[in-house]
Formats: structure tokens, C-alpha cells, sequence
């Protein structure tokens, strides 16, 4: 969001609409794109996109003046963008409140524009109805014969986010699941684990006992004497922090790559989370909610398998303020949560697991308590991967059982931060 139109929106409501508007420029440019429209018609195109629910006040003239010379670039005198652009754009905006007036050009962008609008809409109302893609369009279709939008717009829309062959998950380039992992997870969930256990599974890579030995002899836990052995590091860190961070060394080689690093801290941050959640639920261990945490992103991993021009087309979505999941199912028809969920089930891990992780965006069609666990901890960390959703987030909550006060306290603890910054 821009600097100056942070202090113009004032409400939650209308930063919604500034959220809305500029998906729906995004969805308009996908379009254009599509249909080929030259230069100049997709700059007035994106300037009515954002400005189509200026009618309700939310933005102040001088806003509207300054969006539209950001919109047509730097610099540009402010009599021009009122005499020679908000003419045009007023034009679209008219023929868009009232379907057929205007000029061709401006009742046809204004079609876009429409279309646009009514397809975010949809996805805002995926929540209720439960709509895929597939029938999102489907639906639309209805809007040619009433006149809304034009064949040829819906069209384009359609063939711009026809997704790409994806593949099954055992061809896609996936690293497999650490060795080292696998045994340290058999032996953290294990009831009757004891310190020689957790020294022999910590002992099997050196990164993970190199990992415990750092932060046992770190500040923060007033390492005033140096400890030299695995044993008497893992002693001083206690079972549940050694649980941690051999878990969350011993998975972190999945997360290799430099382009998902920022999603490794995240997946981190929602580990953390998810275990302080998890003890008040009084039915989901800890352990198990830290290790969901640490996978639920897995399946950004498969999308480092995707080309190149679809990963930028992805990544052009999320530069025009569309969530990560929102991009990924316009374009993929599927998301980085299904996808992890594959390959979930390729590692063979438990399915309770593999179902967390596959609806962790979408938690109501399921009753799966750990699905809950890491909508709320998505919330709580600020995640901004889905679009907001009061209803999935009070079907999660109660379906644990919580309340706000059981989950107030909630923060990323002091060892979360420091095994992100490892």
C-alpha cells in the first residue's frame, strides 16, 4: 500500500475496498492481456479498476488525483491527470455503474471491469458458498446473456488462467525426506523417549547437534560455564526446547533453497504458535502441532518445479495485491496447501497430518482439530498467504474449543526467534 493512501484510509472497511479494488485491477489486467489491448487503454483500464468504488467516499479528491498520477506514472501535473485522464476514466466508471452507456471503447472496458469486480466478489464469498474456479466461471457465464459483460471478456479471462500441467507429485524435483528426520521424529513421539534417545537421534547429523550445542551455550539461557557434551547441552536446554530445534534442524534441509527461506521462518513462526495452542485444546500434543506447523508450507516447495513464466505470472498477481493462495488458484487451480498435501502423502506421513496440511486455508470442510490449529496460528502470525476470513476463523476457533483469552497470550517465543535467525 502506498505511503500517502495510508493516511487517507482510515477504517478496516476501506482498506478492504482498497484490497478488493486492486485485485480486481490485477484480475482486469490478466484480460487485457489476453485480448491485447494496447498500452494506453490498460492504464485507464487499471485507473477505473482501482477507483470503481470511489462513489462511496472512501477516497478523499486529492486521493483520487494522486492514485491517478501514480497510476500514469511520476510527476505528471495534476491538471492533466483531472483534464485528460479522469475524463476517461469518469467514462468507464458511468458505463460500468450502467451497462451499455458510454462509448464502445468505454462500454467495453467497462465490461472488463464488471467482470472483474464479480469474480473478486466470488472469491471474497469462497468461505459460504465453497465455490472452486470452474464453477466461479460457470456461474459468470450467466452475466453475458444479462448483459454485464461481453463473451469475449469471460473468454479471455478463462484461456489467461488455463493452468499449467502440473504433473503427479513423484515427478516433481522435491528433495526426500531427510533420513536424519525420520529417525528423530520417530524418536521425539515416542511417550517413553529418554535423554539417551534424544542424544543418539541429536548425534545422527552434525548440523542438529551443532544446532543444540549453539543455543545451549547461547545467552539466552545464561550460559555462564561452556557445556562440551550433547548430553549436558540437551539436559540444560530441557525436552521440549530439544524437541524443538532437533525437529526443526532435521526438517530444515527440505527448505534448502534460497528462495524459500522467508518461507522457512515462516513455517517456523506458525510451529511456534501452533504449540503454545495446543496444550489448552486438550486433545492435540504439542509435538505434533510444532512438527504441522514446520510442513504446512511444504508445498511451496513443489512450486520451485514450475516455469519459469509461471512463476512470474504468479508472482505479477502478487505484486497487484492478490494473496498467494487467491494467484495460485486462478492460475494453478490448485495451492502450495494441496500441493504440500501430496506430497505429505509421498513421505507417507500420517494422514491426519496430510489432511492439516491440505486444508490449513481451508479448514471447514473437515473437522480436523491440527487443520484449525494452523488456520488460527496463520492469523496470529499476520500471514497475509489467503484473503481474511471471519468465518473460517470462528469455525477454527470453535472448533478447538478456545476462546480469544486462551490464545492472547500467544507470541513467537524467544527460542522461535533465535531458530530463525540460526
Amino acid at each position: 500500500m502506498q505511503p500517502y493512501f495510508k493516511t487517507t484510509v482510515a477504517s478496516s472497511a476501506a482498506a478492504g475496498a482498497w484490497a478488493h479494488c486492486r485485485r480486481t485491477s490485477a484480475v482486469a489486467n490478466l484480460i487485457a492481456h489476453q485480448l491485447f489491448l494496447p498500452s494506453e487503454e490498460k492504464d485507464v483500464l487499471r485507473a477505473a479498476c482501482l477507483l470503481h468504488h470511489c462513489s462511496t467516499g472512501l477516497l478523499a479528491p486529492k486521493s483520487r488525483e494522486r492514485l491517478l498520477a501514480d497510476v500514469l506514472g511520476e510527476g505528471v501535473p495534476a491538471i492533466v491527470v483531472e483534464d485528460s485522464v479522469s475524463g476517461r476514466v469518469r467514462g468507464i466508471l458511468n458505463a460500468y455503474n450502467v451497462p451499455g452507456r458510454g462509448t464502445p471503447l468505454e462500454s467495453r472496458l467497462a465490461s472488463i471491469v464488471r467482470l472483474a469486480d464479480a469474480f473478486d466478489q466470488s472469491m471474497e464469498a469462497q468461505p459460504i458458498y465453497g465455490e472452486e474456479i470452474a464453477e466461479v466461471f460457470d456461474r459468470l457465464q450467466e452475466g453475458v446473456s444479462a448483459g454485464l459483460w461481453t463473451e469475449e471478456s469471460i473468454g479471455a479471462l478463462v484461456q489467461a488462467t488455463l493452468p499449467p500441467p502440473i504433473g503427479k507429485p513423484d515427478s516433481w524435483r522435491v528433495p526426500v525426506f531427510p533420513q536424519a528426520a525420520v529417525h528423530a521424529l520417530r524418536v521425539m513421539r515416542n511417550p517413553r523417549v529418554s535423554l539417551s534417545n534424544v542424544v543418539e537421534a541429536a548425534s545422527l547429523d552434525p548440523a542438529i547437534a551443532g544446532l543444540i550445542m549453539r543455543l545451549a551455550n547461547s545467552a539466552l539461557f545464561g550460559a555462564r560455564t561452556r557445556i562440551s557434551t550433547l548430553s549436558k547441552a540437551i539436559e540444560r536446554l530441557g525436552f521440549t526446547t530439544a524437541r524443538k530445534v532437533i525437529t526443526s534442524a532435521a526438517l530444515h534441509p527440505l527448505f534448502d533453497s534460497p528462495k524459500l527461506q522467508e518461507v522457512w521462518r515462516h513455517s517456523l513462526q506458525i510451529a511456534d504458535l501452533a504449540e503454545q495452542m495446543a496444550g489448552p485444546t486438550g486433545e492435540i500434543d504439542p509435538a505434533e502441532a510444532y512438527l504441522a506447523g514446520l510442513l504446512h508450507d511444504v508445498g511451496r516447495i513443489a512450486q520451485l518445479s514450475m516455469p519459469l513464466y509461471e512463476s512470474a505470472r504468479l508472482q505479477g498477481l502478487g505484486i497487484g495485491g492478490c494473496s498467494q493462495v487467491y494467484a495460485e488458484n486462478l492460475l494453478l487451480r490448485t495451492d502450495h496447501a494441496a500441493m504440500g498435501a501430496e506430497l505429505a502423502t509421498l513421505w507417507r506421513l500420517p494422514e491426519s497430518m496430510v489432511s492439516a496440511i491440505r486444508q490449513h486455508h481451508r479448514p471447514e470442510p473437515v473437522e480436523n482439530p491440527l487443520a484449525y490449529l494452523l488456520y488460527v496460528a496463520e492469523y496470529l502470525s499476520g500471514s497475509e498467504e489467503d484473503l481474511p476470513s471471519i468465518i473460517r476463523l470462528e469455525t477454527s476457533m470453535k472448533g478447538l474449543g478456545l476462546t480469544w483469552d486462551d490464545v492472547d497470550d500467544c507470541r513467537i517465543s524467544a527460542v522461535g526467534r533465535w531458530l530463525a535467525a540460526a
